[in-house]
């Protein structure tokens, strides 16, 4: 690491931790409780994460350092055994290529099952005695340390001794670059192209990655990314310029042996490419020369603050844990809990001027000109000057670092227009609320809340339910609807820009999307626990202090035109064709038309808050709660009177239909429909026939490399129907579509063992549990009670205990038998 940007990153570290250690010293991380690393007999490393994200499973990984995977990697592996037991593998393959190093993949391994969980510890260490390389063993799931690492020192008796690491890391030597480079990827003939800036960056020393030094790096990315991508969006939506994806990239030192790297990747069309790139270059330079004032640095803060308390709170998957076990081996990356880098971002001893001091400072170590910097281009062949490209980049960049910009890039704005005097209302009933298993109060105009108290997290899920939703809208056109939920953010409200409210919200850590579903509509997300009042009075203001704002919809109209369309949404227009009342998006049905219908919908769902709901789950304390409740839940207006619900009719396709193209990730995709009841058993029945039919689909591929991957899901209206989505990616699909179509007959027909079912409805049961004890599970559960409803999770574990062999078998004979959209992308 440059010797600049080093002492930056150890200033604030030590700043941080002025209290505690002496100069030039930073103590190391902890390691996350879960993880128990070491050295088997045979010199091999290995890593054990007693896991409970799924019940009975286990993802194992092998790690050979500075050894590419061969020709004869896939050849050495029993993919029978492996397909057979439903261990598939990653797109791309069971092997992976890391900077030279080789990681094999086995997911989902069913260690309920002794046998398989001997045979894969088998595979695995045979794949260990044949290579002389630095290697390393990770298991993260449902396993017992202390007999798994029994079973992994008998099995690794069969391993010839190895030669023990005493270091972790690449060997590393930065080397600038003066020159800067000019990357052409010419495309075929397109209207849209791409364009990249990335910057180059030594990687974290050696013995720094396991201290706060590399913390306070990451901490310092997502600072930067934050500003730098705010400020690159507003430069081109100012500028007028179309765009379809706005893209911050970071390559740290947990992912690579090389170069760290920042990037940022533009989408849009071929006229724009040019102007796209002198804003990066002209923002980037502005961060170089002028650095930004400490308010826009404290406000970005604030905005982070919230997604550090989530990330924080995350619960890691097995997979995340197998990565982070891989990026310790490779490259040394800390395992420490995730909650130390929030607990360092939270409780820096440092003042915002200090910091804003050092941010700026490691900006102008990051950004040069033109060293290190590789300048992008994808785009067709008629629609870039190649000679002229990096003298355009240095033009806006010498513009940018000479005349500052003027603009405002500070968040916090002025919201005296949200201080409003409510009419007094009072609780006049309270009463239990099972699915939340919180309490449910009915205030006297009608509005109701459920509450649910969750201590600890230092935040809450929200939700705001309307009654009704796109089933009461009149000319809506096929694929419309699925705009109206964004149509919420482009409105003026509080006295506020539509940017400037979304900037209110963001500054207060509260996150807001919206969903318009057939039959509810739905405000939700999360927020500081200490932002209540904030959310409830940003929500009066949307209900009753809205207007249209024309400017922010011609941009969302531009922009959306760039939006690709999901194969998952393509698969849905194929099974529900002609079906105007579909929640996805096609950029064809939006105009101006919409926003218009947009407004007349919301003003019609807010003039009736006497329908609506209010869920709130996390760590509120009640009484903040009703205090803030009874000041301003009788500001929401109310209106006697049903909302209106149009009867609905949609037909999927009957049969099988099988699409074909070139445009798209490599693969084959399946959507799967029936009309199947919904109800408690059948919803928790339809994650066991997931699992099912995804080892299914999983051995009939055997042989073939591509991943297998299934969703489940269910429609409520107009028709209650039951679907399920497979996707298998990688090449040769067309000649897996028959496999494909084998795997969901096997899975109709097959009889399955006691043990298998007994051990899915645990993993069902287990997985079901974790969920509901997340706030954001029972928000979204209460909204299905009351929007569609359904209580779908209140009495699961009856529900779980009720499915049966035959039930199981009926629901996958049904979809086999129902219609079938299949796409095969070559």
């Amino acid at each position: 690491m440059s010797t600049r940007l080093f002492h930056i990153l150890l200033s604030l570290a030590l700043l941080t931790f002025s209290r505690t250690v002496p100069a030039q010293v930073l103590p190391s991380l902890s390691v996350d409780p879960k993880i128990q690393k070491g050295t088997l007999r045979c010199g091999v490393a290995y890593y054990m994460v007693k896991n409970d994200d799924v019940k009975g499973y286990a993802d194992f990984a092998l790690v050979r350092r500075d050894e590419a995977p061969g020709k004869g990697s896939l050849e050495s592996l029993d993919t029978k055994f492996l397909s057979h037991s439903g261990i598939g593998p990653r797109p791309g393959g069971y092997f992976r290529d890391f900077d030279g190093s080789t990681v094999l993949h086995l997911d989902r391994v069913p260690v309920y099952d002794g046998n398989v969980l001997d045979s894969t510890l088998l595979v695995t260490f045979a794949q260990v005695a044949a290579s002389r390389a630095d290697q390393a063993v990770i298991v993260a799931g449902d396993i017992d340390p202390v007999e798994f690492k029994k079973k992994m020192d008998i099995f690794s008796m069969l391993v010839p001794q190895h030669l023990v690491q005493s270091s972790h890391g690449p060997d590393y030597v930065w080397e600038p670059s003066v020159m800067p480079s000019v990357v052409f990827h010419r495309t075929p003939s397109s209207d849209r192209g791409i364009v990249r800036v990335a910057y180059a960056s030594p990687r974290t020393p050696q013995d720094q990655m396991n201290t706060a030094h590399a913390l306070v790096m990451g901490i310092f990315s997502r600072e930067f990314q934050t500003i730098a991508t705010r400020r690159i969006e507003r430069g081109l939506r100012d500028a007028g310029i179309p765009y379809g994806k706005l893209d911050f990239q970071y390559l740290n030192s947990t992912e690579t042996g090389g170069d760290e790297e920042y990037a940022v990747e533009v989408l849009t069309d071929k006229e724009h490419l040019e102007s796209a790139m002198k804003v990066i270059s002209g923002t980037l330079a502005g961060l170089d020369g002028f650095g930004i004032p400490e308010k826009e640095f404290s406000d970005a803060k604030k905005a982070m603050m919230a997604d550090m308390v989530r990330r924080g709170n995350e619960r890691l998957s097995n997979r995340r844990y197998v990565d982070r076990c891989v990026a310790h081996f490779l490259y040394g990356a800390n395992l420490a809990p995730l909650y130390e880098e929030t607990r360092l971002f939270a409780l820096k001893n440092v003042p915002d001027s200090t910091e804003t001091r050092l941010f700026n400072q490691f900006t102008t170590s990051l950004l040069s000109q033109l060293s290190n910097l590789t300048l992008e281009y994808r785009a067709g062949l008629d629609s870039l000057d190649e000679d002229n490209a990096l003298f355009q980049y240095n033009l806006a960049y010498l513009y940018g670092s000479t005349f500052q910009d003027a603009k405002d890039y500070s968040w916090q704005r002025d919201t005296a227009a949200m201080e409003v005097s409510c009419p007094r209302v009072r609780i006049k009933d309270t009463k239990e609320e099972p699915v939340s298993d919180g309490v449910l109060w009915t205030f006297s105009n009608g509005f109701r809340v459920v509450y649910k108290q969750t201590p600890g997290s230092r935040m809450f899920d929200y939700a705001l339910l309307l009654n009704s939703g796109l089933s009461s809208v009149n000319g809506l056109a096929e694929g419309e609807g699925g705009y109206f939920g964004d149509m919420l953010s482009l409105f003026d409200a509080g006295g506020m820009s539509a940017p400037d409210f979304r900037d209110h919200l963001a500054v207060n850590g509260i996150k807001m999307d919206t969903q318009v579903a057939l039959t509810f509509t739905s405000i939700h997300g999360s927020a500081p626990s200490s932002k209540l009042q904030t959310l409830v009075k940003a929500l009066l203001s949307l209900a009753n202090d809205r207007t249209v704002n024309r400017g922010e919809f011609d941009i969302y109209l531009r922009n959306a035109a760039w939006a690709r369309e999901s194969i998952e949404d393509r698969l849905y227009a194929w099974m529900y064709p002609g079906f105007n009342y579909s929640p996805k998006k096609y950029p064809a049905a939006l105009g101006p038309a919409t926003q218009v219908k947009a407004a007349d919908f919301y003003e019609s769902r807010f003039s009736r808050m006497n329908e609506a709901m209010l869920v709130l789950a996390g760590d509120l304390d009640e009484a903040t709660v009703k205090r803030i409740l009874l000041r301003y839940v009788g500001g929401f207006r109310t209106q006697k009177g049903a909302a209106p619900r149009k009867t609905l009719r949609y037909q999927p396709v009957p049969g099988v239909s099988t699409h074909t193209s070139a445009d798209g990730p490599k693969g084959v995709y399946v959507r799967l429909d029936t009309e199947y009841a919904l109800s408690g058993v059948n919803y928790v029945l339809s994650s066991v026939a997931a699992e099912v039919l995804r080892r299914h689909v999983v051995k009939a591929l055997e042989g073939t490399g591509l991943s297998t991957d299934v969703t489940v899901g269910f429609h409520s209206y107009p028709q209650e129907r039951l679907w399920m989505y497979i996707a298998c990616e990688g090449d040769g699909a067309a000649a897996a579509l028959p496999a494909v179509r084998q795997g969901i007959r096997n899975a109709a027909s097959a009889t399955i063992s006691p043990k298998d079912l007994d051990a899915i409805k645990a993993m069902v049961q287990a997985e079901t549990a974790r969920e509901l004890s997340e706030t954001s599970t029972v928000v979204t559960s209460v909204v299905a009670r009351y929007g569609i409803g359904k209580d779908l999770v209140s009495h699961y574990k009856e529900s779980i205990g009720g499915i049966t062999a035959a039930r199981l078998s009926d629901m996958l004979s049904s979809l086999a038998a129902g219609s079938a959209v299949e796409y095969v992308i070559e």
